[in-house]
């Protein structure tokens, strides 16, 4: 598979959770380097979050704009859920028999799961703002 090539199956399928440019795809063309790649354990990562920095700081934001923003997080994760479903719907009907569709669907499952539970930290997190009447659900729903 060319580098050009790498990158269109990479953009329908690990767009979700992984990217890579032209410039880091070509160095990196080949089976022996990727099968050794994948037998390094991967290194944790710290999450950069943009929304929980300010949550963090939010008793400094006016009033309702963390919530706005939760409640716009919520939306993003729901369209994520039903891309990723959309997306394994695919993926089971033209690769079924593909022996890596296991991994695929793993993958596809994991972006699943990470959505949910931040739909269910959003609706705990917009609950706690509105027990304290930092904001009424009526102002947003």
């Amino acid at each position: 598979m060319s580098g050009y090539e790498m990158r269109q199956v990479m953009e329908r399928s690990t767009a979700n959770f992984w990217t890579e440019s032209y410039g880091q795809i070509y160095p990196a063309l080949g089976e022996r380097r990727l099968r050794a790649w994948l037998g390094v354990e991967s290194k944790p990562q710290v999450e950069r979050n943009e929304l929980l920095l300010k949550v963090f700081f939010g008793d400094q934001a006016l009033r309702g704009a963390i919530a706005a923003q939760v409640v716009a997080e919520r939306e993003r994760r729901e369209e994520d859920v039903e891309r990723y479903e959309a997306s394994l719907l695919r993926m089971e009907t033209e690769f079924a028999r593909h022996p890596a569709m296991p991994y695929w669907r793993m993958t596809v499952r994991y972006g699943m799961a990470k959505a949910h539970a931040v739909i269910a930290w959003c609706d705990e997190t917009f609950a706690e703002l509105e027990k304290r009447g930092l904001v009424s659900k009526a102002s947003f729903y």
